[in-house]
């Protein structure tokens, strides 16, 4: 079988006027993602009415993903994505005029996360749904997955050292102003994009009702539960690299933030490799999705254990690599074995499972790297993953399987 170019899904015209959209407003979002902390901080001084901010961005997704899900199998996804992108777009305007026309409160603050996170709860599964319906051949789903990612860990590298860039420069209300201007790249890309593979909507459902059968729906297809209980592991032990290897950095390598700067783009490259991989060679089977998150959670304990900045840097560079192909795996794979009417309510759970389960994971590693060493808290962190995936492994019987 020939095995896909990197960029082969880009082919298709709905695709590439998206993803050309998509990239510019991510480096937008992530601008903003640093600016949003670091204004909270520097009107309160507080680092736990920072974390509050979070938690005002944090709750609506997790309350409101699952019903956003079956909004996508009941509507257009394409008018879903619009009034998403849009809101946020607003919500970052609202960010600008406040802090260049008023003195902008923390309690604004805390209102203007909450509206952000309420859009990102739309958003998120609009978006995974969005894929499937622009690329019209299957077999491109999982290079069209991982070009997304590609886009993501790009833009994770660039966007916090260009919203450095221009606080420290303009001031921390452009950052606000740039990502306002970002969306309207994604915005103004769906007007361009027509000829969709349009799924069938089941407007006739009760709202409830939509949401349980979706869960059954996903509960009883083996294939589909056990990639999103490998995703929820996942979620829980391994990414929270803010807490564990900014700890690493300062108290067992002697570093600064430069240190930690540098140790994370160490970690962001590995991410873009993984995704190139993927792009380049196709999804992973079954057997091998489940292997490399304990092959990221090995390089995790490694960077753990080293006291050598470069050889550590190696080593999260692994620990990127290997997550990122097994998220993009898992996320194809999702797609590919979904059907067209459960596709918005299953990939609202993966949104959930992904996103919603991130904080209790951090407060989980947090508390850790407290407790202990910061060796000692990844250590725990990456074993936890280990034995979760191990004991889903024999429980599912997936050595087993024929697929």
């Amino acid at each position: 079988m020939n095995k896909p170019k990197p960029l082969a899904s880009l082919k298709f015209k709905n695709f590439k006027i998206y993803w050309i959209g998509m990239n510019v407003s991510l480096i937008g979002s992530w601008m903003q993602s640093i600016a949003q902390p670091w204004l909270a901080l520097s009107i309160t001084n507080n680092a736990f009415l920072v974390s509050l901010v979070a938690v005002a961005q944090f709750l609506p997704p997790l309350f409101l993903t699952l019903i956003s899900g079956a909004l996508v199998d009941k509507f257009d996804t394409r008018k879903l994505l619009f009034i998403s992108q849009t809101g946020l777009m607003i919500v970052a305007i609202l960010f600008t005029l406040m802090m260049t026309m008023f003195e902008i409160s923390f309690l604004m603050i805390m209102v203007l996360s909450f509206l952000n996170g309420i859009f990102l709860s739309i958003d998120a599964p609009a978006r995974q749904s969005f894929v499937y319906e622009i690329i019209e051949d299957d077999k491109f789903i999982p290079n069209a997955v991982a070009l997304n990612s590609m886009s993501f860990n790009v833009a994770r590298i660039l966007g916090p050292g260009l919203a450095g860039l221009v606080i420290a420069s303009f001031g921390i209300e452009y950052c606000f102003l740039i990502n306002s201007v970002s969306f309207a790249a994604i915005i103004v890309s769906l007007f361009f994009i027509k000829n969709r593979r349009i799924l069938s909507k089941n407007r006739s459902k009760n709202m409830l009702y939509s949401i349980r059968d979706g869960l059954i729906y996903a509960k009883n297809n083996h294939i589909i539960s056990s990639m999103l209980y490998l995703l929820l592991i996942m979620a829980l032990f391994l990414p929270h690299y803010n807490v564990t290897i900014s700890a690493l950095a300062k108290f067992e390598l002697n570093g600064n933030e430069k240190t930690f700067g540098y140790l994370m783009s160490f970690l962001g490259i590995g991410s873009f490799l993984g995704a190139l991989f993927i792009a380049s060679f196709g999804k992973l089977n079954f057997k091998m999705i489940f292997a490399a998150p304990i092959l990221a959670s090995v390089f995790l304990i490694l960077t753990g254990f080293s006291s050598n900045f470069y050889i550590s840097g190696l080593f999260l560079l692994m620990t990127g690599f290997f997550f990122v192909v097994a998220s993009s795996s898992i996320n194809s794979t999702i797609q590919l074995k979904t059907k067209n009417e459960y596709r918005g309510r299953v990939m609202s759970i993966y949104s959930l499972f992904f996103q919603g389960s991130i904080p209790f994971g951090a407060i989980y590693s947090g508390a850790l790297v407290d407790s202990f060493k910061p060796r000692c808290g990844i250590l725990m962190c990456a074993l936890n993953a280990i034995i979760c995936i191990i004991l889903l492994v024999r429980f599912k019987k997936v050595l087993f399987w024929k697929v």
